[in-house]
């Protein structure tokens, strides 16, 4: 018990930390727009003013103005320009300076005064920061701030002495602090002050200057790494690529091979080798030379149309006689549940939260009971249970005769990682804003890793965050017994470390790259450019290797613990990029990416089968995200159904696991026809099945009313594709 409210502790700290930064953030942008508008409408107000300021200076050079007219007549014809009262104003603004941009924003923050006050002090005066820095003065006024307020105090009623020195920069002591008639400071312009310290403290939180304590993202990188000393002997048993070998010794072969990639590249960029290049001697720019493509046969695209029409409940029961995935949700409360699950009632709470009904919708479209719905919610639905039936259904559609077929290579299993998004019908932590997705509302996204077209993993992550940041992440804590050997992304899965981490771990990232001209802005040597000077394409700069060497102990702390899971990569990245840019292990992290990610760009290059692998890695995701997508469609909207993110990774995950269903079922039925096909000596068959994806749901009903309580009727797959023919 002590151990879960700790870690509740940490994760409310988390969360309170979320809606400080996010708070801090929209007061900002309140402030900026508000002094925007003020500036605007005042140089607005100028511009009007100065075309009827001109008509009055226009009065003293107008010869129809007789010197004899009395001043009395030039005035009233004056004030028919400009009424007095304007006139005056206007006088007394244009012996003024204009406010300068600092007042403007200054003032705007004096309108934000009562937000600070709702908002902000509350999280700022509740999260306890620590400092990397010793006596850090940012701490000792927020010690101060808080005192003040604890004892029902203004700021303006204590000392100006009291307030630390250091936090009063002095070209800042004009806005933040008041003047008597002899420009002696007397107080501080409290709400000012405020927004300047909380201002200050997110920005060297966010720098890694300041950290919390009690939490799971937000500690300081030493306090998450593992000793690598301590760890020996767990460290041997998980057999780490990266920890076995001397660091000079992989270097040396790294090096190696990037130097003879390099040569090879030239030499065949220059004979004309590389056929799916162009090369323009003139402007000096490579680019992709368009290829045509094959259309797919009409026997593969009509497939899924020639068979007969499926009921959804007889598809769920089919693969669970095959795969028994339904005894992986196990009771919650195993001493009181006196019977078993019933079957029928699980299937149908799945499907009501992966298809966006929600158990009463369901229970008005089938013939299953709302307290049964309910119960079974409850009792059985929990994250590592759904988990476990995915896993139960992949690693059945892994025995299958087909799923050979579905490798793009022999002896290689091509893994795909990206985001899908969707919207939520209720805010909650992970959920924000995206106007291009969502709308006026908020939504997460369903960040998954698919395998020959199978979902192996798969969480929600917020709309703000980088997919980069979850790549390692979401393979290595895979737990399906499919284990992709390479990883394929888009652009959104490229960050300074996901080659270099990756490769420790013996995995090759693979990502689609969609431009020559950002390819070739991070190819690098490992030698002396000057060694490259003659070659078409030249490198921008040399791998540093020295700093790899002597930060090797560093990184073999970072590669420990990520390997027992003591951290995150998003928290790792996130931790190291707060640092300078002169740190010698984020130096040396980044330093090893490029080494890597300069070999697989000239691979790329020159082989045009690794990009054609990796657009088909990832073609194959985004058509999972099509049945995905339909899926979640069945209730009305792309939504996932929950109050929590709990309960929404709950409906993630019901979604992933009736879509692995539907692969299960065509993969079985795709394999009864390879079976089919080899019985009759068919050699052309098995080719046609190369081509097929398991992702289709056309010869399926999706909606309507749905009956669960079976009738003793079973799918007979021979009758099914009995008469189906390729050709």
């Amino acid at each position: 018990m002590m151990c879960y409210i700790w870690l509740r502790y940490q994760q409310l700290s988390d969360n309170l930390t979320s809606a400080m930064m996010w708070h801090m953030k929209q007061t900002e942008e309140r402030c900026k727009e508000e002094a925007r508008k003020n500036f605007e409408a005042d140089v607005l107000q100028r511009q009007q003013e100065n075309n009827k300021v001109g008509r009055l200076l226009s009065l003293f050079v107008d010869d129809d103005v007789m010197d004899s007219i009395p001043f009395g007549d030039v005035r009233q014809r004056a004030w028919k320009i400009m009424p007095k009262e304007i006139l005056q104003n206007t006088a007394q603004r244009m012996r003024v300076k204009p406010a300068s941009r600092m007042a403007r924003q200054w003032e705007a923050v004096d309108t934000q005064t009562a937000h600070i006050r709702r908002h902000l002090r509350p999280l700022f005066c509740t999260l306890n920061f620590s400092s990397v820095t010793p006596e850090c003065p940012w701490l000792a006024a927020l010690a101060w701030v808080r005192g003040t307020f604890s004892k029902q105090l203004r700021l303006t009623q204590r000392p100006l002495a009291e307030c630390p020195p250091a936090t009063l920069p002095p070209r800042l002591r004009t806005w933040l602090l008041s003047v008597d008639e002899n420009d002696t400071p007397t107080e501080l312009h409290a709400s000012r002050y405020e927004f300047w310290l909380y201002r200050q403290i997110r920005k060297r939180f966010e720098a890694g200057e300041l950290y919390l304590d009690d939490s799971l993202q937000h500690r300081h990188l030493s306090d998450e790494l593992v000793s690598v000393e301590e760890k020996t002997d767990i460290l041997t048993q998980m057999d780490i690529p990266f920890l076995r070998t001397p660091v000079e010794q992989q270097l040396d072969e790294l090096t190696s091979e990037l130097h003879e990639q390099w040569i090879a590249f030239n030499r065949e960029l220059k004979q004309g080798k590389l056929s799916h290049l162009e090369f323009d001697h003139d402007t000096q720019r490579l680019s992709w030379r368009k290829s045509d493509m094959t259309e797919q046969s009409n026997s593969v695209t009509d497939f899924y149309s020639q068979l007969p029409l499926c009921e959804l409940a007889d598809i769920f029961r089919f693969v669970n006689q095959r795969c028994q995935f339904l005894s992986a949700l196990t009771p919650l409360q195993p001493l009181y549940v006196k019977t078993g699950a019933d079957a029928d009632s699980l299937m149908a709470v799945i499907m009501a939260q992966a298809m966006n009904h929600g158990n009463l919708t369901m229970s008005q479209t089938s013939d299953i009971p709302y307290h049964a719905l309910n119960d079974s919610y409850e009792q059985y639905l929990r994250l590592s249970t759904l988990k476990a039936a995915c896993d139960c259904i992949g690693d059945g559609i892994k025995t299958l005769p087909v799923f050979p077929y579905y490798s793009l290579e022999l002896g290689e299993l091509y893994g795909a990682v990206d985001g899908q998004k969707f919207s939520v019908e209720r805010p909650t932590i992970k959920a924000r804003a995206s106007k291009k997705y969502f709308g006026l509302g908020k939504g997460v996204v369903a960040y998954t890793l698919l395998c020959n077209h199978i979902p192996l993993n798969g969480y929600l992550i917020g709309a703000h965050e980088y997919e980069a940041h979850h790549v390692f992440d979401i393979w290595y804590r895979n737990t399906s017994g499919i284990v992709p050997t390479a990883i394929t992304g888009d652009m959104h899965s490229i960050n300074r470390a996901n080659f270099a981490i990756l490769h420790w771990f013996g995995l090759r990232f693979e990502p689609r790259f969609t431009s020559t001209e950002d390819m070739l802005k991070e190819l690098y040597c490992a030698g002396d450019p000057e060694r490259y000077k003659k070659c078409l394409i030249q490198p921008v700069g040399q791998i540093n290797k020295k700093v790899i060497i002597d930060e090797k102990p560093h990184l073999d702390q970072i590669v420990a613990t990520l390997g027992m899971k003591e951290i995150t990569q998003g928290a790792l990245i996130r931790k190291l990029c707060t640092y300078s840019a002169e740190n010698t292990t984020r130096k040396a992290l980044f330093e090893f990416d490029k080494l890597i990610r300069s070999l697989y760009i000239l691979r790329y290059l020159r082989n045009p089968q690794v990009a054609r692998n990796s657009h088909r890695s990832q073609n194959r995701i985004e058509s999972w995200h099509q049945l995905r997508s339909a899926i979640a469609q069945v209730g009305g909207k792309k939504e996932l159904t929950g109050q929590n993110d709990v309960e929404l990774e709950i409906s993630n995950q019901c979604g992933r696991l009736l879509s692995i269903i539907i692969i299960y079922y065509n993969s079985a039925l795709l394999s009864r026809l390879l079976q089919k096909y080899e019985d009759v000596g068919n050699t052309r068959g098995p080719a046609l099945l190369r081509r097929m994806s398991p992702v289709a749901w056309q010869h399926i009903f999706l909606n309507g009313h749905y009956t669960f309580i079976s009738e003793g009727k079973e799918l007979d797959l021979d009758a099914m594709i009995e008469g189906l023919t390729l050709s």
